[in-house]
């Protein structure tokens, strides 16, 4: 589902900036080299987040596709 509108960033990319560092929704939007636009997605990734942090998962979104399609992340290893 997309989360943020404005930057077409997905609960899926959410996690993966998560697994690659990001424990807050600037560093999100760091994390894709966007910018908070109108600010509606931030209460939804502070939810993802919580719940991703109580469940201790941590899920990146190339570890269900394949890696020449995954091209999203920034300075991302994966």
């Amino acid at each position: 589902m997309y989360v943020c509108v404005c930057n077409a960033i997905t609960d899926r990319e959410v996690h993966a900036a998560m697994a690659g560092g990001a424990i807050v929704a600037d560093e999100v939007f760091r994390h894709f080299g966007t910018q908070m636009r109108c600010g509606r997605c931030v209460a939804t990734m502070r939810s993802l987040m919580g719940d991703n942090a109580m469940s201790g998962e941590r899920r990146h979104v190339s570890d269900t596709e394949p890696a020449s399609t995954h091209k999203r992340c920034r300075g991302c290893t994966r």
